[in-house]
This record gives structure tokens, C-alpha cells and sequence, in this order.
């Protein structure tokens, strides 16, 4: 007789939980509180417009590991074509001038040298750290559990990423504005602007690092037609390895006896048992809710009482009624601006424009996202909430109509006559 998991959430974790148990030989059954699959790797769907949430750039887009993950679930395949847009983000400042961050490193460099020739060498020096930098290859032995990693393969994987382990060491600790600040970039116009290339203080120099690494192999594009049915994919291999995908069904309670899960109890009461339970949603709800509090390792009750969080992102999604083509995927404004009761320095606008999945024949998604403090949402009641949100509405608009100040466009105006 089979032994049975049950699977807690369906978002990208869950679904592979399962496929991969059906594989090796197990019943699983899903379930999922929502009414679709995907989690945060999801879209909304509104006259046939398409407004999605997650995927900007997906790691194994092309090759390496990941690449073979994604197709083993069924996510990628030779007919999802990957999108790779010429210029991945513009930035522009509250003075109208523009910075561009290109896909392809080679010519990325070549733009920073452009414009900042006293950087050369500088510049030179971040491209051969970055190009040290590979995730393409095979490391598949680093992304089991501990417990499965067999002393041997890992060697060798660690061996053969020898030029990425030295770079990871030396800048692991740093974050990316410290790397930015070591560089020593004299250049003060491509400095400032590679400083909000990242707002947060906290986030990785080696993230950053990574992620134009995937650049560079051209290993981070974007899977056509999006997150949702990037994860709808996921869900149709899954149910056709035979996997249960329960959908609407909420866990209130992992059940345990004798230090062991043995199943859950849903919302309804209904109590489902089984051999094993992986839990893959929301870490806080599993131990503090689900398992009551009772399992609560001293580093994650750590993390939870001590780290920082990311601010809250709102994002508001418009439905465009004409076709408006630009190079970029992102446009990200370094602006000050009041978007409802929200003052921030920085918002960004991406253009749907590169995927023909999104929008109707002619016509453009576009999305503005915005951080927004959590206090200012925490207490709002409901009539309160919807007001802050029209607002909103209103006031996105204005920043996609208008968003460079009208005291610059009046200097470029007069700038203009007078050539």
C-alpha cells in the first residue's frame, strides 16, 4: 500500500511537492485554500486584459538545473517561448534624466563605460566579479536537503564552481550598497544612480551578483503568457501524475500524535490522515496556528522577533486602450510622489507590452507598484479602505499620465527652443 502526504498550500512549493511525490511513488493530495492554484505566482483576468503579480525574470529560464526542474514539472517546455527584453529596467530621476540596465551584460558594460569613462577600470573590475559568478551548470547536489547530500557529488559540484565560491565569500556578508560603495565609483551621475537600483539597505550584494549573472548566460528571461499559467502548467502535470488538487480547502490544525504528523483537520472539521504532512504556506500560520505554537525552533522565533520585513507593496493595474510598445520591461521612476496617503521616493510602472498573452489586440497592461507602509493599512476600516483606494486609482493614473514634473518638461520645452 502507498504511503499518503498531504500537502498544505498549492502555490509553486506545494505543486512540486506533489509532483515529485507522485513520482516516486506516493499518494499525495493538495490542498489549497484558494479557488485557483499558484499562490503569489498568479494573474487576474479582467476583459481580457491580464494582470499578473510574480514573474518578472525566472532563474533556469534557459539551462542548467533549474532549467531541468522547471520541465521535469512540466512549468517550461520546448514550446513556451522565453522573452528577453533588450533593456530590462530604465530609471528615471526627478530631473528627467535616464540610466538603462540592459539584459545583455556585454552591452551593459559597454553603456557604463559610455558614460562614465573615469570609471573604466572600476567598471571593468565589477564585470569580471560578475562574470565569475555561474548558476548554469550542475548543482543539483547544493539544492538537496543536508541530509541527502552525499559527500563525493558535492565535492565535485563544489569544485566546478570554484570561480563563484571566491566571490561568494569575499561579498556574502556586504550588502549591495556596501559592494557599490567599495567599488569606488567616481562617476557621481552613474553612481547615484546605481545606488536606488536597489532601495532596500538590507538586500545582498550576492543576489545582486546572481542575478546579472543569469543575465550574462541568458538564463533569466520571461516565460511567456505569465505566472499563472505558469503555475496552471504545474497543476495540470500534477493531476496528470494522478495527484489530488483539492482547491477551497483551508487546513485550520496538523494533527499530531507521538511527535509525529499524521494528517489535518480542515476548517469544516473534516480531519484527513495520512503518512506524512508537508506544510508549504505561510510559515508563521504553520507553527504558531497549525501546530499551535507548541514547535518553535529558537532560530525561527528569532527571525520572527527580530528580523526586518519588507514594506508592503501595493500594485495597481490598468488596462490600457491603445498599443504602447517601449524597449524596456520596467520603468522605474526615482521621483517623490503621494499616491493616495502614501509618500515615497520611487515607484515603478511595467509595461506588458513585450507579451501578447496580456492585453487584447492593440491594446496594453500596464502595472504601477509602489511600497506603502503597513501601519497605514493595519487599523483602516472598511469604508476608510476603499476610499484610500480610489485614491489611489485616481493618483496612478495622474503618475502614468504625468510622470516626470512639469517643471522639468518645461525646462526640456525651453531647453528645446532654444537649439
Amino acid at each position: 500500500m502507498k504511503r499518503k502526504i498531504i500537502i498544505v498550500g498549492g502555490g509553486i512549493a506545494g505543486l512540486s511537492a506533489g509532483v515529485y511525490g507522485q513520482k516516486y511513488g506516493y499518494d499525495t493530495e493538495i490542498y489549497e485554500m484558494h479557488t485557483i492554484p499558484g499562490g503569489q505566482c498568479t494573474a487576474w483576468e479582467r476583459k481580457g486584459y491580464r494582470f499578473d503579480y510574480c514573474i518578472a525574470w525566472l532563474m533556469g529560464s534557459s539551462s542548467g538545473s533549474m532549467n531541468r526542474v522547471w520541465k521535469q514539472l512540466g512549468a517550461l517546455s520546448e514550446d513556451i517561448s522565453i522573452i528577453e527584453p533588450e533593456v530590462f529596467t530604465k530609471y528615471i530621476n526627478h530631473e528627467g534624466q535616464e540610466f538603462l540596465l540592459y539584459e545583455d551584460m556585454q552591452k551593459w558594460e559597454a553603456y557604463l563605460k559610455s558614460i562614465a569613462l573615469e570609471d573604466k577600470e572600476v567598471i571593468s573590475k565589477m564585470f569580471s566579479i560578475i562574470n565569475k559568478f555561474s548558476f548554469s551548470g550542475e548543482v543539483e547536489e547544493i539544492m538537496k536537503p543536508k541530509a541527502f547530500r552525499k559527500t563525493l557529488p558535492m565535492i565535485r559540484t563544489l569544485l566546478s564552481m570554484w570561480r563563484t565560491t571566491i566571490p561568494m565569500l569575499q561579498y556574502g556578508n556586504k550588502s549591495y550598497h556596501q559592494f557599490i560603495e567599495t567599488m569606488g565609483f567616481k562617476n557621481q551621475f552613474l553612481k547615484s544612480f546605481l545606488e536606488k537600483i536597489y532601495s532596500d539597505d538590507n538586500f545582498s550584494a550576492v543576489a545582486f551578483l546572481s542575478l546579472l549573472s543569469l543575465f550574462k548566460e541568458h538564463n533569466a528571461g520571461y516565460p511567456s503568457g505569465g505566472s499563472l499559467n505558469f503555475a496552471l502548467r504545474i497543476a495540470q502535470k500534477y493531476q496528470e501524475l494522478k495527484g489530488k488538487l483539492l482547491l477551497g480547502k483551508k487546513v485550520r490544525e496538523i494533527l499530531i500524535e507521538d511527535g509525529k504528523a499524521v494528517g489535518v483537520k480542515l476548517e469544516d472539521e473534516t480531519i484527513q490522515n495520512s503518512d506524512y504532512v508537508i506544510a508549504t504556506c505561510d510559515l508563521h500560520m504553520v507553527i504558531y496556528k497549525m501546530l499551535g505554537g507548541q514547535y518553535i525552533p529558537e532560530d525561527i522565533q528569532s527571525a520572527f522577533e527580530n528580523w526586518p520585513v519588507f514594506k508592503p507593496l501595493v500594485q495597481v493595474s490598468l488596462g490600457i486602450g491603445k498599443e504602447i510598445k517601449e524597449k524596456q520591461m520596467l520603468t522605474k521612476y526615482l521621483i517623490p510622489v503621494k499616491i493616495g496617503n502614501t509618500e515615497t521616493d520611487h515607484y515603478s510602472i511595467l509595461n506588458y507590452s513585450f507579451d501578447s498573452q496580456m492585453a487584447p489586440k492593440g491594446k496594453t497592461t500596464m502595472v504601477i507598484r509602489f511600497e506603502s507602509p503597513f501601519e497605514l493599512w493595519e487599523h483602516l476600516k472598511e469604508e476608510v479602505y476603499e476610499k484610500e483606494k480610489e485614491g489611489i486609482r485616481k493618483d496612478a493614473i495622474d503618475c502614468l499620465r504625468k510622470p516626470i514634473p512639469v517643471s522639468v518638461m518645461i525646462l526640456k520645452l525651453s531647453m528645446l527652443q532654444h537649439l
